[in-house]
């Protein structure tokens, strides 16, 4: 659960990752949940994760080029499969609660000892978000019927499904003009959820093509993601081509 922080943060409020300035990333604001994708520079796992990563041979071609009159091996991976995100939602999918109410309190203790070890305020942050979720999981009983409508996914499912298909995921930010009015209201509840049970709010992200987030005036059809109160997985909140597909509704 805790990965390894790089180390390079001395010019932190320009410092930028996979494009993204971490300055401005939720979890700098109190009243957001932490966002464990986008937190720390160039990390994988629970920090910011390189989807699709050219770094990622399985199934990679290789091919031999003459530079400089030796022999050297490239790899060139197979070209990805263009999809709608809505085609591959069953790809990510997984048991609707991947976690457990179990021993919280001595989890909880020992993750306080952790967090006053740890000198480095990064990864100090990570220790007390998880807490902080471990801690909104003695309050599920309360809340268990809303957040059990909605399956999780995990980062592992999401990289294995950007590496095959030609999707990206980032903020939800540019979708919300163009949402209808469905995936609106199933944010609203969440985030009103999310807020009673923390006094915080949800981070959201999409799955959608490149090209969904570079056109502006393109048909936007993405896969709604939330990251959940209770643990740094994702929850799915739906996808839609013509319409919303609610999964809470299936």
């Amino acid at each position: 659960m805790f990965k390894k922080f790089f180390q390079n943060w001395n010019n932190k409020k320009k410092e930028k990752s996979n494009n993204i300035t971490i300055v401005n990333s939720p979890e700098f604001y109190e009243n957001y949940l932490f966002d464990f994708k986008n937190y720390a520079s160039g990390g994988s796992g629970n920090s910011i994760v390189t989807f699709g990563s050219d770094s990622d041979t399985d199934g990679a071609i290789f091919i031999t080029t003459n530079e400089g009159g030796d022999n050297i091996k490239k790899p060139t991976l197979p070209p990805k499969i263009k999809i709608k995100p809505i085609d591959v939602l069953n790809e990510l999918e997984t048991s609707p609660t991947p976690w457990t109410l179990s021993n919280l309190d001595n989890k909880i203790m020992m993750l306080e000892i952790k967090e006053n070890l740890i000198k480095q305020k990064y990864a100090k942050r990570e220790v007390t978000a998880l807490k902080e979720r471990l801690q909104n999981r003695k309050k599920y009983s309360k809340f268990k019927e809303f957040f059990e409508q909605f399956p999780y996914t995990t980062e592992e499912k999401i990289k294995k499904l950007l590496d095959k298909y030609d999707l990206v995921m980032k903020s939800s930010d540019i979708f919300i003009p163009e949402f209808p009015d469905d995936a609106i209201r199933v944010m609203e509840r969440y985030t009103t959820k999310v807020d009673d049970l923390c006094s915080k709010k949800p981070v959201f992200y999409v799955i959608a093509t490149p090209e969904n987030f570079r056109d502006a005036d393109g048909k936007r059809d993405p896969i709604l993601l939330a990251q959940s109160p209770f643990c740094f997985q994702y929850q799915i909140l739906g996808a839609w081509d013509k319409e919303m597909l609610l999964l809470s509704e299936l």
